[in-house]
């Protein structure tokens, strides 16, 4: 299993997206797979209320 990466690198990605970066282009530059930016964008809304889902402190 891969090692996941740190939060501030995935932190990163998402307010590169968020500053209107498209995924596909922040995943080459930062050398990662554009789905894993999308996960992490997607949890970035729903930990901010933007979406529905559980939030990153209720999984723990």
């Amino acid at each position: 299993m891969p090692r996941p990466f740190p939060f501030e690198f995935r932190r990163r990605a998402v307010e590169l997206v968020r500053a209107g970066k498209p995924i596909t282009t922040a995943a080459v530059e930062l050398g990662v797979s554009a789905a894993a930016i999308h996960n992490w964008v997607r949890q970035d809304q729903i930990d901010r209320g933007e979406r529905t889902g559980v939030t990153t402190p209720e999984s723990i």
